[in-house]
């Protein structure tokens, strides 16, 4: 585990959900509608019309390219309005179109960011711009929820403000996505790869299970489930656990909705046996007590481990990627791992390959944090060969 990774946690100042939860109610809508909507491509796809209205508002001409600026209202807004801060209700991006094509396809990378990534800037220069330089391919960049001209008034930084915010923030990007995917479809681009860095690589994960024709996925230092990078990574650490313990424990129907998703899972995972699927790593095999990294040494401070069991299932039901659909094609996954990750943890969860045959996960010899720094070349030559995979294998007849 990188040392790297664990010293730089100790030098940010972030504290995640210090409003608690977000309401037994509100959490309750978002199973809801992840399980019957946001989860399933066939409901999903009721966002994907050619005259969803999408705005364009400002264009730049450069000498090798041209930035257009646009924006629509986030689908998301239409299913939960009261859970979406009118900051966050339009969905806003930035697409980046060379002038010259390396050949008649027009190949469009969507980049998803990771947190902290606000407005467009670091993906447009680390990542955008090389692709657009060197390789004649087009880029959007979409302004994350809750992020930016995104963020909410009362919000300070990235700190979300409630556990919810984040399964709001993957509901509007999931649907959001696929307006862009359609909007761009409909104007003649394509084809289409979808990619991020750490919580942007897991947003553009949901967000393929949900495009229904194949799509190109490079996924960079992300895995299957948020579940361990809140209980057990160092991003453990800036989390308010103390204000969940105090919010948990005034209301019993957290408790409930525990238990109620615990038995959810549990008969799933029967479900996925029979056909083979990879499951959960059942909840009764999990040892909490032996999640200690977001602890205190203090006594007083410990936190119970209800509470992490909460959070753990809470966003297995929210991030796995087991609950999605599989995407189209899995052969134009590629996954980019960082073997010495110390924020996003795999042991003790279902790899990519199991949920998602067919695909691949190349590992750099990194932390989480170098890895961002020093590995930019690796995401974007896999961004490069996947897209070419993906022209040879569904473009190549046009």
């Amino acid at each position: 585990m990188s040392k790297i990774d664990q010293y730089y946690r100790k030098l940010m100042l972030s504290r995640f959900y210090q409003g608690g939860w977000g309401s037994y109610e509100y959490l309750s809508k978002i199973v809801k509608y992840r399980r019957n909507i946001v989860g399933q491509r066939e409901t999903c796809g009721q966002f994907l019309t050619n005259d969803y209205p999408v705005k364009l508002e400002k264009e730049i001409k450069l000498k090798e390219s041209t930035i257009l600026e646009g924006s629509f209202v986030s689908p998301f807004t239409h299913l939960i309005p009261e859970l979406m801060p009118e900051e966050i209700r339009h969905c806003r991006f930035q697409f980046l179109i060379p002038k010259n094509w390396n050949s008649s396809h027009k190949p469009v990378v969507l980049h998803f960011a990771g947190t902290g990534d606000h407005k467009y800037w670091r993906r447009r220069v680390f990542l955008a711009n090389p692709l657009l330089e060197q390789n004649k391919v087009a880029s959007i960049i979409i302004e994350n929820p809750f992020y930016g001209l995104r963020k909410p008034k009362n919000q300070e930084r990235s700190n979300l403000i409630y556990v919810r915010d984040l399964f709001v923030m993957g509901g509007c990007l999931v649907t959001e996505g696929a307006v862009l995917l359609q909007w761009c479809e409909k104007n003649g681009f394509g084809p289409f790869i979808l990619t991020g860095l750490s919580m942007g690589g897991h947003m553009a994960s949901l967000t393929a299970t949900v495009w229904p024709k194949p799509v190109g996925l490079v996924p960079c230092l992300s895995w299957s489930t948020a579940a361990t990078v809140f209980t057990r990574g160092v991003l453990s650490k800036a989390v308010d656990w103390q204000n969940l313990e105090k919010d948990y424990y005034s209301d019993s129907n957290y408790r409930d909705l525990k238990e109620h998703l615990k038995w959810l899972h549990a008969e799933e995972n029967k479900e996925r046996k029979r056909k083979k699927i990879s499951s959960f790593i059942p909840e009764s095999n999990i040892d909490y007590n032996t999640l200690t990294n977001f602890n205190y040494n203090d006594p007083k401070k410990r936190i119970k481990m209800e509470i992490v069991e909460f959070m753990h299932v809470l966003m297995d039901e929210c991030t796995h990627l087991v609950n999605y659909d599989v995407p189209v094609d899995t052969s134009l996954i590629n996954v980019v791992a960082a073997k010495d990750d110390a924020y996003v943890l795999r042991d003790g969860v279902n790899s990519i390959e199991s949920i998602w045959p067919g695909s691949r996960v190349d590992y750099v010899e990194r932390g989480h944090v170098s890895a961002f720094v020093l590995s930019l070349d690796t995401f974007r030559n896999t961004i490069v060969d996947t897209m070419n995979k993906m022209i040879e294998k569904h473009y190549s007849f046009n």
